[in-house]
């Protein structure tokens, strides 16, 4: 069996940019059974994962109305040079290269993975375009079940082709990781992250925690190296402000990042937006993190009762489960237990499941 995965223009498929639709598609590639048989399309970039099953594409926005139809057309292009190879097509993050691509292509399957809220996104905004997806997709993927509740209003009936596949991230160590006196922060610096609400939160607890140090790793998009918007640049100059033990470590490859969840104690993650998932709780719960986060999407399908779910985030809310965790050994330690021996979100075991609808897609399209 071979399958094509397109990427979203862009998702840079790198050590240095990837962001999580990337991180996600690499976890998953590589517990696959079909690895070898894998080729994820996307933008050209000059040091990709994967060299040998990554396939760069040009883009021209002018001729093509825009990079992702640019990046489609070329993948069509290619897909005509081997025509007759049988294959599933998935297409992740963008409903109207969907559409595009199944007018285009009629003799293989093709899916879709939906990463974000379907309601808002070009191609399945309304009713009649999630109903044209779910008839004609061989399967329509969501990271969350509030992602696919997000998609299944207002259609007139049940479809047995849409399932709910988490992010995953592969627990690479044995055993509970000794923890410092780390509170950290990981997320792109905007206000519906909530990375603002987190700062002056820390203002109010920073004085009475100066053994303890406070991080955040980030920036406004992937794979940023300067801080360039106003709301950035306020927010991390005032929070180093607030004390020695504030740093700021900017954009991180994610091997950084995992580096950084193995050595901190506390997470916290103060959505203000219905995060569709929440690669960073995962990501917390994998490496043994006391977390804090809000009620927000698809975060309490994550973290569940393994965490502290904040239902009406505030500064003074926050602020306070934080000092709750720094200042009670035993209930932090409870979370970090908890965190480690309910994980459930390792890619060997969610690719199993991803593996299985695709065996089952192809064998159904090509028998």
């Amino acid at each position: 069996m071979k399958i094509d995965i397109l990427l979203p223009f862009k998702e840079k498929f790198s050590i240095s940019s990837a962001s999580a639709v990337s991180i996600t598609v690499l976890n998953a590639f590589e517990y696959s059974r079909f690895k070898k048989n894998i080729l994820i399309y996307g933008q050209n970039i000059s040091n990709p994962f994967l060299k040998e099953n990554f396939c760069g594409l040009e883009s021209n926005w002018i001729l093509h109305r825009g990079h992702n139809k640019s990046i489609a057309y070329n993948y069509y292009k290619k897909n005509l040079e081997h025509k007759n190879e049988k294959k599933i097509i998935e297409v992740h993050n963008r409903p109207y290269i969907f559409h595009y691509l199944k007018k285009k292509i009629k003799d293989k399957p093709i899916t879709l993975h939906f990463h974000n809220d379907p309601q808002t996104m070009k191609g399945s905004k309304t009713i009649k375009e999630r109903e044209m997806i779910a008839q004609s997709a061989a399967a329509v993927y969501f990271v969350s079940n509030f992602i696919k509740e997000k998609f299944t209003t207002g259609l007139k009936k049940n479809y047995n082709n849409l399932y709910t596949l988490y992010n995953s991230v592969q627990r690479k160590i044995d055993h509970q990781p000794f923890k410092k006196k780390l509170v950290l922060f990981v997320g792109r610096l905007v206000e519906e992250k909530g990375c603002h609400i987190f700062v002056q939160a820390i203002k109010n607890i920073v004085k009475d925690f100066q053994d303890w140090n406070f991080l955040i790793i980030g920036a406004e998009r992937a794979g940023q190296t300067k801080l360039k918007s106003k709301f950035e640049k306020k927010l991390i100059t005032e929070f180093l402000s607030l004390g020695s033990n504030t740093k700021y470590l900017g954009f991180a490859a994610n091997e950084i990042v995992k580096e950084k969840m193995i050595e901190s104690s506390v997470l916290v993650i103060p959505s203000i937006w219905d995060e569709p998932l929440g690669v960073v709780a995962i990501e917390g719960l994998c490496y043994a993190n006391a977390i804090i986060t809000t009620s927000t999407g698809g975060l309490p399908e994550v973290v569940d009762d393994n965490g502290i779910v904040i239902d009406n985030l505030n500064i003074d809310n926050l602020s306070q489960k934080i000092f709750l965790l720094l200042s009670n050994d035993k209930i932090r330690e409870k979370y970090q237990k908890k965190a480690w021996e309910n994980y459930n979100f390792n890619a060997s075991e969610i690719t199993i499941k991803q593996d299985a609808i695709r065996s089952k897609i192809f064998n159904n399209f090509y028998e």
